[in-house]
């Protein structure tokens, strides 16, 4: 039976409470900031640039004006927060920016930075194209400028670009083990999709012609039915379509928690769950791997008095409701602490402070406390289920290969039978 692992110790913390740290706290050494990109446009539309419901975009899966805000506000946040421990201007050697190669993760984490980083907001009453410019408005146009985000990295070794962060992106094993779960009834998953259709589907098939009834009782129509619905939920625009529900009496927060429900369940049991439970382990023991080394550096920088620090402050991270998915379900396996919804925006953030002589690792998601254990633990535990880079690489690449190796053994063998009865 596996150990229980208690979250908190004794006297540092009370789970899920709210983050109460203050700038003026000097025992702050390194940030993780692991984040879901903003509201977004659905990620399927027709040809028209039209939804399942009828709303109207300008191309799909785009950062939308209200998520591009999200994150603006949530860097104002963090911008007071750190205060005292994070430059008022940017410094490459204190931070470091990287993101899935998305447009919707890319735009989420500038956003981010120009809250973070920036005065007001965008640049204005500046001509670009003019050649000269005094000190002051290079100096001005400096302290707007967004910091470098990270999307490759080149091995000198091998001569190629390749991603700072691997993931279910280009892992093969993990598409096929979360393809394989689709087709596997799940009873919760059912129940949800089969509550929502006694109850709404008279009311979408007399209102949105477009949308199949026969499909909307199946898992993957439903998935993208509640994509779309979630994406027009945050849309200020798209009023007019909801009242199309809102006429026979039907509240819009329902439809939304259900959908919430559906996609959270989806996570558990098709993308992390059944076959796929290796998937989290997979996408995110690289990352945790390089969130420990700079933590461990960070730590002895200061056990050594170093009067410059080369190793980053701050680390952010942009990506998708997966990705985070993924690193709360590890730290699950890990810890066994909560998994959460991952809704536009969610963030889950991850400091090294000091108590007294010992470095403690407190991690928060969406601003309520989860874990606060000391660096050794930390470590010590993680280290109990990463999976190395040779078991990642055999797993995600080489599935093929090793097919293709049994495949010549059962040929040789044939050949070795048939020589042997000649």
């Amino acid at each position: 039976e596996k150990e229980q692992f208690i979250p908190l110790k004794p006297g540092n913390g009370i789970l899920n409470q709210p983050y109460n740290h203050t700038s003026k706290e000097k025992n702050l050494f390194f940030i993780f900031l692991n984040l879901r990109h903003g509201a977004r446009s659905p990620l399927s539309l027709n040809k028209k640039h039209n939804d399942m419901l009828g709303g109207k975009w300008k191309t799909n899966s785009e950062l939308t004006s209200f998520g591009i805000r999200q994150h603006y506000n949530i860097g104002n946040i963090n911008k007071e927060r750190y205060s005292s421990f994070i430059k008022e201007e940017y410094d490459p050697k204190e931070i470091k920016i990287y993101s899935t190669p998305f447009p919707r993760t890319i735009m989420s984490v500038g956003s981010e930075l120009l809250g973070f980083y920036n005065n007001n907001s965008y640049p204005n009453n500046y001509n670009y194209s003019d050649i000269d410019f005094n000190e002051k408005d290079i100096e001005d146009i400096n302290n707007r400028i967004i910091p470098p985000i990270q999307l490759f990295t080149f091995i000198e070794n091998n001569n190629k670009f390749d991603r700072i962060f691997k993931n279910h992106f280009e892992c093969v094993y993990m598409r096929n083990q979360v393809k394989e779960n689709w087709e596997i009834p799940h009873e919760e998953i059912n129940s949800i999709i089969t509550n929502f259709n006694n109850e709404y589907s008279d009311i979408i098939g007399k209102e949105f012609k477009n949308i199949n009834l026969d499909l909307l009782k199946t898992p993957k129509y439903f998935d993208t039915f509640c994509d779309v619905f979630l994406s027009l939920y945050f849309d200020k625009d798209s009023q007019y379509i909801f009242n199309k529900i809102l006429k026979y009496g039907k509240d819009i927060n329902k439809i939304k928690d259900i959908c919430d429900d559906f996609l959270y369940k989806q996570f558990i049991y098709i993308r992390n769950g059944g076959i796929a439970e290796k998937n989290p382990l997979i996408s995110i023991s690289p990352i945790i791997t390089k969130i420990i080394k700079w933590m461990k550096l960070r730590a002895d920088k200061n056990n050594n008095f170093a009067p410059d620090y080369e190793e980053p402050k701050l680390v952010i991270y942009s990506g998708h409701d997966s990705t985070l998915f993924q690193m709360q379900t590890f730290l699950k396996i890990c810890f066994n602490i909560e998994v959460e919804k991952t809704e536009f925006a969610s963030t889950q953030l991850m400091e090294l402070r000091k108590y007294g002589r010992i470095y403690y690792v407190e991690i928060y998601y969406n601003d309520k406390l989860k874990m606060n254990i000391t660096l050794n633990e930390f470590e010590q535990q993680i280290n109990k289920n990463l999976l190395s880079e040779d078991e990642i690489n055999d797993l995600c690449y080489n599935q093929g290969n090793n097919k293709i190796k049994i495949m010549y053994i059962l040929i040789i063998c044939l050949i070795i039978c048939l020589c042997y009865e000649i």
